[in-house]
This record gives C-alpha cells, sequence and structure tokens, in this order.
C-alpha cells in the first residue's frame, strides 16, 4: 500500500511539471504582424503624411534600445500641434518587452504633460491612449484615432 500512494504521489507530481513546461498560458505564444498592421493602419486611416522611424532612431526618441528590438514598424504624421506617434516594436524577448513597455509608458506621461499646458483638447486625446502588449510586441498609438489603431493592431494579434 505505501509503495502505491509512493508512485501514486510521483506519477501526479510528473505530471504536474509536466503542465507546467507545456503550458504557459497563451501569452508567449501570441505575435503580432507589425509591419501588416502599420500597412493596415496607414490605409485604413487614410493616413497621407506617414514618415518612418527606424529602429535606429527609437533610441534618440523614445529610448529604446536597438539590441531590444527584434522589429519595429513605427512612424509619425507632422499634422496638428502634436504629431501622431505609432510606435510598434517586437522585442527580443520577455524583458526587453518589459523594458520597450516602461519607455513607451513614459514617453505616453510626456505627451500627457505637454498636452495639459497646450491643448485641452489634445489632452483629452491622450489620456485615453495606452499602451499595448501581445507577447512580446509592445505598441503605442498617440493619436486622435488610437481606438481605431489599436483594434486593428488587437485583431492581428494570432
Amino acid at each position: 500500500m505505501k509503495i502505491s500512494v509512493r508512485i501514486s504521489a510521483l506519477i501526479l507530481a510528473l505530471l504536474s511539471v509536466m503542465m507546467l513546461f507545456a503550458c504557459d498560458g497563451g501569452t508567449s505564444a501570441k505575435t503580432v504582424d507589425i509591419g501588416a498592421v502599420k500597412e493596415q493602419i496607414i490605409s485604413e486611416l487614410d493616413i497621407t503624411d506617414a514618415m518612418d522611424l527606424q529602429s535606429d532612431r527609437l533610441l534618440n526618441l523614445y529610448g529604446i534600445e536597438t539590441a531590444d528590438i527584434k522589429l519595429s514598424a513605427s512612424f509619425v504624421t507632422m499634422g496638428g500641434v502634436f504629431p501622431d506617434e505609432v510606435v510598434m516594436v517586437e522585442a527580443v524577448d520577455s524583458a526587453a518587452a518589459d523594458r520597450v513597455e516602461e519607455k513607451l509608458g513614459a514617453r505616453l506621461d510626456e505627451v500627457l504633460v505637454q498636452a495639459q499646458s497646450y491643448s485641452p483638447e489634445d489632452y483629452a486625446v491622450a489620456k485615453e491612449c495606452q499602451v499595448q502588449r501581445v507577447g512580446n510586441t509592445v505598441a503605442v498609438f498617440i493619436s486622435k484615432d488610437h481606438a481605431e489603431m489599436e483594434n486593428i493592431f488587437n485583431a492581428g494579434a494570432k
């Protein structure tokens, strides 16, 4: 009797460990084709003045290290007092995604402070914007069209 209880406990422990390795909750498996999302945003929202931001520019503008970037798809527009900013970064790993998320959150905070001083309308829009994350892909859409952009981004998650 003691042996079968020990064997049952050992089997249960092994199964528990195997389940932990087999299932991570689905968070890291999700990806977003940010290049396709960028093109869809530009097309569907009829953006004609998008200026690409290459990965190497993200360090100067957002503090995002190039070593943290696997792929980026970003642009700004020059309309209005505050340009629209679309920044999407697929990070090299989860720790890098955490750092990118922190940097984009800090940028959103900066925009809030600036908009509060200059434009109540832009401030109201900026307050609605949020950093988005799907797996290791992190994005921020600072725009009056942020809700539509976020929907396109989230619909692109696979």
